[in-house]
C-alpha cells in the first residue's frame, strides 16, 4: 500500500474546519491540508455582524474580525492552505486503505489520498424555489447570506424597501443589515403562529425599525416581472390574500447542510437533517471520516461549530492510538417531529458524563422545528423510559442540551435505538 499524500484532509475553511486544523497542528506533527472553495478563509462570519468567538476565542469579535483571527492563526501553523480549491468527489477507502478526494484547484485537477478526512462544508439557506414560492424570479430576491455579502463585503445597496421572510435568529441579523444599508423595512413574515426567535429583541427591532411583524401568514407569491414589486400573503385558514409593496425580499432561515459531497458514498445520512450521522467523537459511519459544524445540522452558532472542529480533532488523535479501523461508537439516537435533529446521533453510555462547562461543550443537543409551550421532553429505549424533563417553553432554532449522563442506562436495550420525543407540546 502506497503512502497517502497527507494524514488529514480538512474540507471547508470556516470556523469548524480551521479549528480542527489548529487543534491537530498544535497537538501532533501530522501532515494536514485545508481545502476551501472561496479565495478567503473564515466562512460565513466574513460577512456578518457581531457576537462571534466568545466560546472558542474567549472574547467577542465582529464577524470579519473573528474570521480574520482564525485565518491568521491557521496561516501561522504548519497546515497546508488551499483556497479556491473545489473538492468534487470523496471515495472512501476500504479495509483501512486511505480515502481519496478529487480536487479542482487553480493549478488544475488533483487526485489526493488522506488517512483521515474532516467534512466541514457548513450549510446554506433554502432559495425561493425550494420554498415553493410562486414568482417570475425577478431581481431583488436574496438569501441572508447573499444580502450580507452584498452589503458587508461589496458595500452595495440592494433596494429601497424590503420584506424579510422568516423569523429565525438570522432574520434579526437581516434586519440589522438592511437598516445599515439604508433600506426601509416593511415587514417580517412568519408562517407559523409563533416567532422562531426571542420575542423581546424582535419587538424592540419592530419598534426601532418601524416594521410590522406578521405571524400565521404564508407567502402566496412574490410579485413583479423584472424587479420585485411586492409580495402576496395569505393568513392561515383564510383564502383571501393581501399585498405588501416592496422591491426587495430577503429569504431567511430554513438552513440545510451542504452535504452534496457525501452523495454516492457509503456515509450514512441523518434523515432529519440530510447531513452525515456522527458519533460522540464526530466520526461518521465510515471509519476515519469525521464531520463537524453546520454540515451536521444546518445553521448553528459559529463558535460552537469551532468547538466541534476541535472535538473532531480529538477524535482523530484518539483514532491514531487504535491499530484497526472500527465503526462509529455508541447507541443510535433519533428524534421524532417536531424535533428537527439530535447531534451527534450516537451515544456511548461509557463516555456519557457531565461536563463542567456543559453549555460551552459541544455535546448532544437538539432543536425543535416550531416554538412550543409546556412540553415534556423524553427519551425511550423501546417502551422503557430513560429520562424526561418538563420545559416552560422551547423556542424554535434554539440549542437545547440533551443531558445523556442523566439517562437511566440500566433500562436501555443496546440493540434498540433511543428515541427522543416531545409530549404535551402546545404551539
Amino acid at each position: 500500500m502506497t503512502s497517502p499524500d497527507m494524514d488529514v484532509a480538512v474540507i471547508g475553511g470556516g470556523p469548524a474546519g480551521i479549528s480542527a486544523c489548529l487543534a491537530l497542528a498544535g497537538a501532533s506533527d501530522l501532515k494536514i491540508a485545508l481545502f476551501e472553495n472561496d479565495a478567503e478563509l473564515g466562512g460565513m462570519p466574513r460577512s456578518c455582524h457581531y457576537f462571534f468567538g466568545m466560546r472558542d476565542q474567549r472574547r467577542l469579535y465582529t464577524g470579519p474580525q473573528y474570521a480574520g483571527r482564525l485565518s491568521a492563526l491557521v496561516r501561522k501553523s504548519a497546515v497546508s492552505i488551499n483556497t479556491e480549491a473545489h473538492v468534487l468527489r470523496i471515495t472512501a477507502g476500504s479495509q483501512g486503505d486511505p480515502h481519496r478526494i478529487e480536487v479542482l484547484m487553480p493549478k488544475g485537477p488533483q487526485s489526493l489520498t488522506a488517512r483521515f478526512i474532516v467534512l466541514a462544508m457548513g450549510c446554506f439557506e433554502a432559495p425561493s424555489a425550494a420554498r415553493q414560492i410562486a414568482s417570475q424570479r425577478p431581481d431583488g430576491i436574496y438569501t441572508t447570506g447573499a444580502l450580507q455579502q452584498l452589503v458587508n463585503l461589496y458595500h452595495q445597496k440592494p433596494g429601497t424597501k424590503a420584506v424579510v421572510i422568516g423569523s429565525e435568529h438570522i432574520a434579526l441579523s437581516s434586519l440589522i443589515t438592511l437598516k445599515r444599508a439604508g433600506l426601509s423595512i416593511a415587514a417580517m413574515i412568519e408562517e407559523d403562529s409563533a416567532l422562531k426567535t426571542y420575542q423581546l429583541p424582535a419587538q424592540v427591532m419592530r419598534r426601532y425599525y418601524g416594521c410590522e411583524i406578521y405571524t400565521g401568514v404564508s407567502v402566496h407569491a412574490i410579485l413583479g416581472e423584472h424587479r420585485v414589486e411586492g409580495i402576496e400573503l395569505r393568513r392561515d385558514g383564510n383564502e383571501q390574500t393581501f399585498r405588501i409593496d416592496c422591491d426587495t425580499v430577503i429569504l431567511t432561515g430554513k438552513f440545510r447542510p451542504d452535504s452534496q459531497l457525501i452523495d454516492g458514498t457509503p456515509i450514512a445520512r441523518d434523515p432529519c437533517t440530510q447531513g452525515p450521522l456522527a458519533d460522540m467523537n464526530f466520526m461518521t459511519s465510515i471509519p476515519n471520516i469525521f464531520a463537524a459544524g453546520n454540515i451536521l445540522r444546518g445553521a448553528h452558532m459559529h463558535d460552537l461549530c469551532a468547538l466541534e472542529g476541535r472535538a473532531a480533532a480529538r477524535g482523530i488523535l484518539k483514532r491514531l492510538q487504535v491499530s484497526e479501523p472500527a465503526p462509529a461508537e455508541g447507541v443510535s439516537v433519533r428524534a421524532e417531529a417536531p424535533i428537527r435533529y439530535i447531534v451527534p446521533q450516537k451515544i456511548s453510555p461509557v463516555t456519557a458524563k457531565p461536563h463542567f462547562f456543559s453549555r460551552l461543550y459541544p455535546g448532544h443537543s437538539l432543536q425543535v422545528e416550531n416554538t412550543v409551550n409546556h412540553p415534556v421532553l423524553e427519551a425511550r429505549s423501546g417502551n422503557e423510559l430513560l429520562w424526561k424533563q418538563t420545559f416552560k417553553r422551547l423556542i424554535a432554532g434554539n440549542r437545547v442540551l440533551l443531558p445523556v449522563h442523566k439517562f437511566d442506562w440500566s433500562r436501555a436495550d443496546p440493540q434498540k435505538d433511543i428515541v427522543v420525543r416531545l409530549q404535551n407540546a402546545k404551539i
